[in-house]
């Protein structure tokens, strides 16, 4: 009899990521979701594809074995046997997930409280899962939080893979994926060795998650607000324009270089990093909006994310973050559809400094921000020199 996975979250990273790499690895899967329209479509159904966007269009046609609501607590017997819980619900819904979840640790602490448990966070979040493992233990008493701590691994992933909703064509449940089956987790989080499909423990988590975020989501932001500035609507149309490209290299070896000297990482494996990045954005095969990479640029602005943190870790090494600040200037310069106080309105009503501090983080005293300063005095948010 396979093994099964439970699935908190059917959406798009849920069932056409974490599910894929189950289905991949041999386990019977089983979907939970709070939406109720997903829930009774997956259901009815009783099948869905992924259609992965590379040249073939291979698809793979996924069963799950059940598909529950989160209310309902028929998938507290499921969560009582497993040995994998996948969870893709968002950050900001960690809070009431835990809630979720805290019968099913109950029911399996009387039950089966014997073989290990992991589950893996796939949010894009940072350190979503020591947050949920913190809201979990929140909601049980003292002794069966200490059983938690002994046998539940609660690991923490990294997501490279891009996963859109269904193409013109296409049954309305099909997630078109990226081409790429690579999971890497915070392997020192694990109870016991595993063998998914997929799946990368790493040591030293927290670093290789900065790496992701200053060298990926760096590498991303770069040519999305440059390719904006240009009026591309698709992130390859950007990632093959040659200016866009110069520039985007010039912040990739500001931020690797940085790293490498802050973290010790191998040189080899980052520019495999780098090199994966730039090959993801400039595939023609992927049709990911700019607008989708694009939005809420003020939280992409923040002092530890993909542009002021690797340009703040170059500085501290000497390094000129050149390419870096053509980035956030076209950060800066973004016109986000769905806010409607741009950040360049920001910077009419309250004044620069008061934008770099609540925004970045960032004090006049601060290099980086007279750095700033200093290019934006050379051109308008509009790109006019």
């Amino acid at each position: 009899m396979a093994a099964t996975a439970l699935i908190f979250g059917a959406g798009k990273t849920g069932r056409g990521f974490a599910a894929h790499l189950a289905f991949l690895g041999g386990y019977e899967l089983i979907l939970i979701d709070k939406d109720p329209q997903l829930v009774s479509g997956l259901r009815a159904a009783g099948q869905y594809d992924i259609r992965l966007l590379n040249k073939e269009k291979s698809i793979y046609t996924i069963r799950p074995a059940g598909v529950f609501s989160i209310d309902d607590p028929s998938w507290l017997s499921h969560f009582t046997t497993t040995s994998l819980v996948f969870t893709a619900v968002f950050g900001n819904n960690l809070e009431a997930l835990a809630a979720s979840l805290a019968p099913g640790f109950e029911k399996r602490y009387s039950e089966n409280p014997e073989p290990f448990l992991t589950i893996i966070t796939c949010e894009n979040f940072t350190d979503a899962a020591g947050l949920l493992k913190k809201m979990v233990l929140g909601h049980l008493s003292p002794e069966k939080a200490r059983w938690v701590s002994e046998k539940i691994g609660f690991s923490e992933s990294i997501i490279l893979r891009t996963c859109l909703d269904a193409g013109p064509g296409d049954s309305a449940l099909t997630v078109r994926a990226q081409d790429y089956f690579e999971l890497p987790c915070d392997g020192e989080a694990l109870k016991e060795q595993l063998h998914i499909y997929g799946l990368k423990p790493l040591r030293h988590f927290a670093d290789q998650l900065r790496r992701k975020i200053y060298t990926y989501n760096c590498i991303n932001a770069v040519i999305t607000y440059l390719g904006a500035q240009k009026g591309y609507t698709e992130l390859y149309e950007a990632g093959n324009d040659p200016e866009i490209l110069a520039l985007a290299e010039k912040a990739a070896c500001e931020t690797s270089i940085a790293q490498l000297a802050e973290f010790g990482f191998n040189s080899e494996e980052q520019r495999q990093w780098v090199s994966a990045a730039f090959a993801k954005f400039a595939d023609r095969n992927i049709p990911d909006p700019i607008g989708r990479n694009g939005a809420d640029p003020a939280r992409k602005l923040g002092k530890e994310d993909r542009l002021i943190g690797p340009a703040l870790l170059a500085l501290k090494y000497g390094i000129y973050p050149e390419g870096l600040l053509k980035g956030i200037l076209a950060c800066f310069a973004y016109h986000d559809p769905d806010k409607k106080q741009q950040i360049s309105d920001l910077i009419a009503k309250k004044g620069l400094p008061a934008v770099l501090q609540e925004v970045c983080g960032l004090s006049m005293r601060d290099e980086l921000a007279q750095l700033i300063e200093e290019q934006l005095s050379k051109t308008s948010l509009h790109g006019e020199e």
